[in-house]
C-alpha cells in the first residue's frame, strides 16, 4: 500500500508539473526539426528521401519511452502487432503475419545490423544500446537478406566511436519491483582500432498472482552483452567484429482462464463448468474455480529458458568512389520451455518444447556513388540453417486424465500414466540469391527505382513421433496400448500404431502415418518498381508496386492430417506471395513541420495459416486469398524550439476473400466439408478481417524540453496511443473480442543542458488499461468435457519508473 500511494503522488505531481510547464512553452518562436536518418534503402538517407512507408525511433526516443523490445513497439507504431501465446510469438505488419507453428518463416521480418533473425521467438530478446529501430510497411523484396513479405523490423546497433564516451541508464519499477541496468562503453583503443562493449541485466518480479504456487509471475531475468572491435586495415579498407551473448528467461506466465460456461455434454458433468468438473470431479486445487479476469492465474508452473548467441563480421572497401561491404554472420539460438498447457492448477498434462536453430548467412553488396542520372546497389546473398525441434505432451501418474478415461472406458485410463507423446522435427535450408536496384533519373525531378532479387531455396524437413515413457523408453508391456489412447482421446498419431493390429491401422487411416519427410525447391524473382517524383523542393511523391514471397515449409506440429489425404501431404506447406500497390508523399514544410502519408492496396495468395485442431494440436495449410487496403499518416510539427507534436494514425480494412479451412471455435457449428463426406468439418471466415488486426489506430505525442535554472532543462514527453477493436482469437470467437481502448504513457526528466546527466520518472499506461492480446480454447474442456473455456494473455496494467542515466 505504501509504494501503491507514492507511486500515486509522484504521478499527480508530475502531471501538474508537466501541464504548467507545457503551457509556458508553446509561445511563437523560430523552431527547427531534427533530421531522422534511417538506412531502409541500404544507403543512410533522410526519412523525408526515402519513398517507403516507415517509422523510424531513434535512440533518445527509445530510451525516453522505455522501450525495452519489439513488443512495446506497437504502442508507438501503427499498423504493428506483437504478442506472445502459449507456444509461440506473433508478429503483424498491415494485418499480415505468422501463425503458432515453430516451422513457419516470419512474414515480418527481423534483421539486426543487416542480419536476418528467421525464429519469431528471436523477437523476444531484449534490446540493447541501439542507433535506431526501423519499421517498414509492405514487402520489402530486395534490399534484405530474405524476403519480409509483410514488413521488416530494421534494428541498428550503436557503433565504435572515433571518442571516447559511454553511458550508464539504471531503470526501476515500484508497482510491480522491476529493475534494469544497461551501460556501455565506447572509443579508440589505437589510432586504426576502436571498441564498444555494451551490457544491459533485467529482473522483474511479475504482475499476475499465481494462486496454485502463491507467487507472481511472469517472473523475468534476462542478460545481454555485446562487443564489437572496428578495425582500420588499410585508409579504404575496414572490418567490424561483432560478438553477441544473452539469455532471456521466464518463469510463468500472464494467463488467466475466463469465459467458462456449463458442460453441455450428456453424463455426471453436465451442467458444471470445466473449473468445476476439476475441482468438485477429479479433486484438483481449489484455484482453478478462479476463473475471471482479476490479475490472478492458476497453474503447476511454466517457464522459459532461451540462449542467444551471434558473431559477425562486416568488411568495408571503398573501392574509389565505390563501397564494397561483406557481411558474415553465425547465430544460434535455442530454447527450453515448460508450458502447463491445460492451464490450470488442476494436474492435467504438460507440453514440453525444445529448439534449436543454427544460421550461417553471408551477403557482399556494392553500392555505387550517385550519378546525375543513376546510381545502383547489388549484391549476393547466401544462407544455411540447421533447425531441430522437439516437445512432448506428458501426462503425469497423478494426471487427472486417468480416472476421467477409466470412468468412460474402464481400464484405458490405466495405459497412459507417465507417457509421453514424444515428438522430432527438423529442417534443414539453403538459399542462394542475387539483388539489385537501379535508380534512373531520366529528367530533372522524376526517379524510376528498378529493383529484384532472384532466389532459389531448397529444404529437407522430417517429422517423427512416437508414445514413450517419461525418460523416453519404450512402453512396458502393461501400457503397450496407451498410443490406442492417445489416438482416440487426443487426435494423436504415432509410429507405434503400425504395432497395434487392426485397431492402431484404422487409427493410421484416420489420423495419418509416421515418420514423414519432405523436400522443396523454390526458385522465385521478386519484383519492386518505384517512380519517384520530387514535385517541389518540399514534396516528395512516390508510386510503387511491389512483389513477395515468404517461402513454404514443413509443418512440425500437426498430430494428425486433419482434413488431408495424407499425413505426407499436411506436412508440407506451399509459400505465401503478396502483390503491394502503394502512393504515397512526403511533405515538409520549411524545417519546422512534416507530414507523410501512403495508401497501399495488397493481394495475399496463400496466405500460411496454423489452424489449431480442436484438442492439442496446430496444423498449417494455406488460406486461399486475402486483400488489405488502408491509409498511413504520421507528421511532426516543431511548434517552438523547445515544444514538438508528433503523430501517426493508420487504417486498415482487411479482408479474407477465400477462407474455407478455419479452425471453429467450440461452440459453433462447423459449416465446411474439405473431405467430401458429408460431414463439416471446419468453418468459412471468407469476409472475415484477421486476427489483432484493428480497422484504426493512432498515436500522439507532445515532447516538451524547456531550459529551466541555468544551464538546465526540463523535458516532458507525453504518448497517447488508441486502438480500435479486434479479433483476439484466431477462430474469431465473440468471447475473445478486444474493445476499442486507450493508453496514456508519461516521462518528466530534468538534467543538465549538455546531457551529462538525466533524472526521470517514467509513467506507463497510466489509464490503467489491461487488454486481451490473444486467446483461445480452453485445450480439452470442449473436446474431452463437453465445457467451453478460454485461456487469455492480460497485457500489464499501469507501472511507474525512475530513471537514472549518466553520459560521458
Amino acid at each position: 500500500m505504501a509504494k501503491t500511494t507514492f507511486a500515486k503522488r509522484l504521478l499527480v505531481s508530475s502531471s501538474l508539473i508537466g501541464g504548467a510547464i507545457t503551457a509556458q512553452a508553446i509561445t511563437p518562436a523560430m523552431a527547427q526539426l531534427d533530421q531522422i536518418v534511417v538506412t531502409a534503402q541500404s544507403r543512410a538517407k533522410g526519412l523525408q528521401d526515402t519513398p517507403i512507408s516507415l517509422s523510424a525511433l531513434p535512440a533518445e526516443k527509445i530510451t525516453e519511452t522505455g522501450i525495452q523490445k519489439s513488443e512495446d513497439l506497437q504502442f508507438l507504431v501503427p499498423n504493428f502487432t506483437m504478442t506472445e501465446t502459449g507456444i509461440a510469438t506473433n508478429l503483424f505488419i498491415r494485418g499480415i503475419g505468422s501463425g503458432i507453428n515453430q516451422a513457419f518463416e516470419q512474414s515480418v521480418a527481423t534483421y539486426i545490423d543487416g542480419v536476418h533473425y528467421p525464429r519469431a521467438q528471436q523477437t523476444r530478446s531484449p534490446f540493447l544500446d541501439l542507433e535506431r529501430v526501423e519499421v517498414l510497411r509492405g514487402p520489402q523484396a530486395i534490399l534484405f537478406g530474405k524476403n519480409a513479405v509483410a514488413g521488416a523490423l530494421n534494428i541498428t546497433t550503436a557503433k565504435p566511436t572515433e571518442e571516447f564516451e559511454g553511458y550508464f541508464l539504471g531503470s526501476y519499477e515500484f508497482m510491480d519491483e522491476e529493475y534494469i541496468l544497461e551501460g556501455a562503453v565506447s572509443g579508440p583503443i589505437t589510432d586504426r582500432i576502436r571498441m564498444r562493449l555494451s551490457g544491459r541485466y533485467r529482473d522483474a518480479n511479475g504482475y499476475v498472482e499465481n494462486l496454485t504456487l502463491d507467487r507472481m509471475e511472469p517472473q523475468r531475468e534476462d542478460w545481454l552483452i555485446r562487443g564489437q572491435v572496428e578495425i582500420d586495415l588499410a585508409d579504404n579498407f575496414q572490418a567490424l567484429f561483432k560478438a553477441e551473448i544473452g539469455e532471456f528467461d521466464v518463469m510463468g506466465r500472464h494467463i488467466e482462464v475466463i469465459g467458462e460456461q456449463p458442460s453441455i455434454a450428456p453424463g455426471p458433468f453436465n451442467g458444471l463448468t470445466f473449473s468445476q468438473i476439476l475441482a468438485g470431479g477429479f479433486g484438483a486445487s481449489p484455484t482453478v474455480l478462479n476463473t475471471t479476469f482479476d490479475g490472478k492465474r492458476s497453474s503447476n508452473g511454466d517457464f522459459s529458458y532461451n540462449d542467444t548467441t551471434t558473431y559477425s563480421a562486416a568488411l568495408t572497401w571503398d573501392a574509389g568512389d565505390f563501397e564494397i561491404r561483406s557481411t558474415t554472420a553465425y547465430q544460434n539460438f535455442d530454447y527450453n520451455e515448460l508450458c502447463d498447457c491445460d492451464f490450470t492448477g488442476a494436474v492435467v498434462f504438460d507440453a514440453l518444447l525444445q529448439e534449436e536453430y543454427t544460421q550461417w548467412s553471408s551477403e557482399l553488396r556494392v553500392t555505387s556513388p550517385v550519378y546525375d542520372h543513376y546510381d545502383f546497389v547489388a549484391g549476393l546473398y547466401w544462407q544455411t540453417s540447421d533447425h531441430d525441434y522437439f516437445d512432448q505432451i506428458a501426462v503425469p501418474a497423478n494426471s487427472i486424465l486417468v480416472p476421467a478415461i477409466n470412468a468412460v472406458s474402464p481400464g484405458a485410463g490405466n495405459l497412459v500414466p507417465d507417457t509421453q507423446a514424444s515428438r522430432q522435427a527438423t529442417t534443414d535450408g539453403d538459399i542462394y540469391s542475387a539483388f539489385a536496384q537501379v535508380n534512373l533519373r531520366p529528367m530533372d525531378r522524376i526517379e524510376l527505382q528498378l529493383g529484384g532479387r532472384l532466389s532459389h531455396e531448397k529444404k529437407d524437413g522430417t517429422r517423427t513421433l512416437s508414445i514413450v515413457d517419461l525418460d523416453f523408453q519404450p512402453l512396458s508391456m502393461a501400457q503397450f496400448g496407451a498410443p490406442l489412447v492417445y489416438a482416440n482421446l487426443f487426435g494423436i498419431t504415432s509410429t507405434n500404431l503400425a504395432n497395434l493390429g487392426p485397431t492402431g491401422a484404422f487409427f493410421i487411416s484416420t489420423l495419418g502415418e509416421l515418420p514423414v519427410a519432405g523436400s522443396l525447391k523454390e526458385t522465385r524473382f521478386s519484383p519492386d518498381i518505384k517512380l519517384v517524383f520530387d514535385a517541389t523542393d518540399d514534396l516528395l511523391l512516390y508510386a510503387s508496386w511491389a512483389r513477395g514471397y515468404k517461402s513454404g515449409g514443413f509443418d512440425f506440429r500437426a498430430n494428425n492430417k486433419l482434413v488431408s489425404p495424407t499425413l505426407a501431404d499436411a506436412f508440407q506447406f506451399g509459400d505465401e506471395q503478396a502483390t503491394n500497390y502503394e502512393v504515397g508523399g512526403k511533405l515538409s514544410i520549411g524545417n519546422t513541420a512534416e507530414i507523410n502519408f501512403a495508401a497501399f492496396y495488397t493481394k495475399f495468395e496463400d496466405l500460411q495459416i496454423s489452424i489449431f485442431d480442436g484438442v492439442l494440436g496446430f496444423n498449417v495449410g494455406n488460406a486461399a486469398a486475402a486483400e488489405i487496403m488502408g491509409v498511413e499518416v504520421d507528421g511532426r510539427w516543431a511548434v517552438t524550439d523547445f515544444f514538438t507534436l508528433s503523430g501517426s494514425a493508420a487504417y486498415t480494412d482487411f479482408e479474407f476473400t477465400d477462407f474455407r479451412n478455419g479452425q471453429c471455435y467450440f461452440g459453433r457449428t462447423p459449416d465446411v466439408d474439405l473431405t467430401g463426406d458429408n460431414i463439416p468439418e471446419l468453418c468459412d471466415y471468407t469476409g472475415n478481417s484477421n486476427q489483432l488486426v484493428s480497422e484504426f489506430q493512432g498515436v500522439l505525442t507532445a515532447d516538451l524540453h524547456y531550459p529551466v535554472f541555468n544551464g538546465y532543462e526540463l523535458s516532458y514527453v507525453t504518448d497517447l496511443f488508441y486502438t480500435s477493436e479486434y479479433d483476439a482469437s484466431s477462430t474469431y470467437d465473440p468471447a475473445l473480442v478486444q474493445d476499442a481502448y486507450a493508453t496514456l504513457n508519461m516521462r518528466l526528466g530534468i538534467g543538465p543542458e549538455n546531457g551529462g546527466w538525466d533524472l526521470a520518472l517514467l509513467a506507463k499506461n497510466l489509464t490503467d488499461k489491461q487488454v486481451l492480446q490473444y486467446g483461445g480454447d480452453l485445450p480439452l474442456a470442449g473436446s474431452t468435457f463437453g465445457a467451453k473455456g478460454n485461456y487469455s494473455f492480460f497485457s500489464q496494467g499501469r507501472t511507474l519508473w525512475v530513471q537514472a542515466q549518466v553520459r560521458f
